[in-house]
């Protein structure tokens, strides 16, 4: 219930005489209440109380609430109960206003401890929130420290080929550090992935003159699967900037999600580049870009295909987890 937390909040700056005032204000709207509706409450003198105890425990606090239950008990017995202007009250009507007393309590005791239990609530949340952050900047500083060891290791290298395979492995490595941070935030995908996708690809894609076009369905989508979208996308893109883009071979790079007739989804992730020369049977050794791509669209619980169409368009179908 979304609006538990801005109530709390509403409660913790609502302090001093404001809690008192809007206390009294509802005890004095509860008498007008009784007033108002004394020809149908003759016997439940304390009927229209019970609200203004309630609420203003949930507002002001169990203090205020406390009072407005001790006036509201004064009111009734002095304005509403028939033996009013008696010294003492004996049989029914003391009954009534024990049994007032006790009801009202109770409501005092019950309401303070659940506004108690969701301050708390709210509290360990933020340290957990806290603490997840930490966490996932930790895993990010590692994940650079990783790639400077790795460009460290290539300094002893000879081997052409593999200088260049650590060094993209350094390169996604690095890359992944800076999203790392944006994609655990949990209010990251508050509106799906379509916006950090934009900020995603626009850092990718910052120098070169790329025309990007999203159309994303993320209804149904679990936070798992939205960040295995961001990473597999993020990679195509890492791979379409260089062998494409940076040597002006295309212009346009598109990404759409859609759902199928069958109730699962389809990523298409496509550039107007050159294209993929593929055998008909996988490569063994796949490169290193395809190999992680293949790797989010496992994740995502579908695999990937490189359709036959003008460019590279991939395609991974998967279903809604």
């Amino acid at each position: 219930m979304p609006w538990i937390p801005r109530l709390s909040d509403s409660v913790r700056k609502r302090q001093g005489a404001s809690t008192w005032a809007l206390a009294l204000a509802l005890l004095a709207a509860s008498v007008m209440a009784r007033y108002a509706l004394s020809p149908w409450l003759e016997a439940a003198p304390f009927l229209t109380f019970f609200p203004a105890i309630v609420v203003s425990t949930l507002l002001c606090g169990w203090r205020q609430g406390t009072v407005v239950l001790i006036l509201s008990a004064f009111a009734a017995w002095y304005f509403f109960i028939p033996s009013a202007h008696a010294i003492t009250i004996t049989g029914a009507p003391l009954v009534e206003l024990i049994g007032f007393l006790g009801v009202g309590g109770f409501d005092v005791v019950l309401v303070a401890a659940l506004v108690e239990l969701v301050r708390r609530l709210e509290d360990a949340s933020r340290v957990q929130d806290s603490l997840f952050h930490e966490l996932q900047h930790r895993v990010a500083n590692n994940m650079q420290i990783l790639a400077s060891m790795l460009r460290q290791s290539r300094r002893s290298l000879h081997d052409t080929a593999g200088v260049e395979i650590i060094d993209q492995a350094a390169a996604r490595i690095v890359a992944m550090a800076q999203l790392h941070r944006r994609l655990y935030d949990r209010s990251a995908y508050l509106n799906g992935p379509e916006p950090i996708l934009r900020d995603v690809l626009a850092d990718t894609f910052h120098d070169l003159p790329v025309d990007i076009k999203l159309d994303i369905c993320a209804q149904g989508l679990s936070i798992d699967q939205m960040t295995a979208i961001v990473l597999l996308v993020n990679e195509a893109a890492i791979n379409a900037a260089k062998h494409v883009f940076s040597r002006r071979l295309g212009t346009s790079f598109k990404v759409s999600l859609s759902a199928r007739a069958n109730g699962r989804r389809q990523l298409l992730i496509h550039d107007d580049g050159p294209g993929i020369t593929l055998a008909p049977a996988r490569p063994q050794r796949p490169t290193l870009g395809m190999a992680i791509m293949e790797a989010f669209a496992s994740q995502l619980g579908g695999s990937l295909e490189v359709l036959g169409e003008p460019g590279t368009t991939l395609s991974v179908e998967f279903a809604i987890t």
